[in-house]
């Protein structure tokens, strides 16, 4: 049998000739949904990027010898989903960059495509490791969502409900908080059955959930790979977007005005999916870094354009796959430690009074 660890194989040539037709084909897509600036360079920078990208890609995930608490599960199934994550990141991003909307139509069955490959390649999840108290020996293990709890019934539960915020979050809730309750009840249900995504978001919630009592009722111990990677990439979707949704949430009320579109919760929702919570996390602390950058920089250059978040949520996600293996052993304790929802309330709260400041600052300088 071939290895498919052994050096070109497959050659890297033929990756790269691959990323540069994924790159074309990404760059045409995005025209379709009405990217029209400079289409050229767009079309070189895009194959360029994949050309380069999916051969590095391949060497650090599949080709080098990796450490033993990085080797858990298999690196080719990684590779695979991290082609289609940023494949998918690289289109939300050129249309993000243009026409700043980030389309369901790509987030939506990027999501549903996302649970459903990792629950089929549980070894495609974020490597995680346990160390033995006694001899310090390590044991490289996929990393999930709830990895001490064996039961189905709690899994059924969670994943029920992961999917049914999901659902709501889709759901058109426009709420109009000028008119009187009554009237505002009336539109808001009267709008949700004359909404077809309404049909469709119904549907998708009776399949999956019927999916999901028949999936954590097979035999004890079948398919509890496959559950597990079920059951974290739910509820990374859900807990990611939570995330993104609270600082649109706090931002709004802060600002006066809507500060993150909510495009970007659903990006976060299908990063999530991937990378479980624990690597939602990180691309939620690390993607502000890349944008104030960016930011400081479009301040000095005076362009009064805003700026868009999902490229950066994207560029985050880049850096999460080429740098966990740095990451993981700094916040290992911290993300399987009992403060981490405390840590995220005190870090709203502090978010919060930063942007009040920004404001105050603001006014000063008008």
């Amino acid at each position: 049998m071939m290895n498919i660890n052994s050096a070109g194989f497959p050659p890297y040539f033929l990756l790269a000739v691959f990323g540069v037709f994924l790159g074309a084909a990404l760059s045409g897509t995005a025209r379709l949904f009405g990217c029209r600036a400079r289409p050229k360079t767009r079309l070189v920078m895009t194959a360029l990027f994949f050309a380069a990208a999916i051969p590095a890609l391949y060497r650090w995930e599949v080709a080098r010898d990796l450490p033993l608490m990085f080797s858990g599960g298999s690196g080719f199934f990684r590779f695979a989903a991290h082609v289609f994550l940023l494949a998918v990141a690289a289109l939300v991003s050129l249309i993000d960059f243009e026409q700043y909307v980030i389309p369901d139509l790509v987030t939506i069955p990027a999501t549903i495509l996302a649970v459903l490959l990792m629950t089929l390649l549980p070894g495609a999840a974020m490597p995680d490791y346990d160390v033995d108290p006694c001899t310090g020996a390590v044991f490289p293990k996929v990393l999930t969502a709830f990895a001490d709890v064996d039961k189905d019934s709690f899994r059924l539960t969670v994943s029920a409900a992961a999917v049914l915020f999901w659902v709501f979050a889709m759901s058109d809730r426009r709420w109009y908080r000028r008119l009187g309750l009554r009237r505002r009840s009336a539109l808001f249900f009267r709008r949700l059955r004359q909404s077809r995504l309404t049909w469709f978001l119904f549907g998708l919630a009776a399949a999956a959930l019927a999916a999901l009592w028949w999936f954590y009722h097979t035999p004890a111990g079948m398919y509890e790979l496959q559950k597990r990677a079920l059951l974290s990439a739910l509820v990374g979707a859900a807990a990611s977007m939570t995330l993104i949704w609270g600082v649109r949430l706090i931002g709004g009320w802060v600002m006066g005005r809507e500060a993150m579109g909510f495009g970007d919760v659903v990006l976060m929702g299908f990063l999530g999916a991937v990378f479980g919570w624990q690597g939602g996390m990180v691309l939620f602390f690390l993607a502000p870094l890349a944008g104030v950058v960016f930011g400081l920089v479009r301040l000095a250059c005076r362009s009064p354009r805003e700026i868009p978040y999902g490229p950066f949520l994207c560029l985050a996600a880049l850096a999460v796959i080429f740098g966990w293996e740095a990451i993981l052993p700094r916040i290992h304790d911290f993300l399987i430690g009992p403060l981490v929802a405390a840590i995220l309330l005190a870090m709203g709260v502090l978010m919060a009074l930063l942007l009040w400041v920004i404001q105050i600052v603001k006014r000063c300088f008008r």
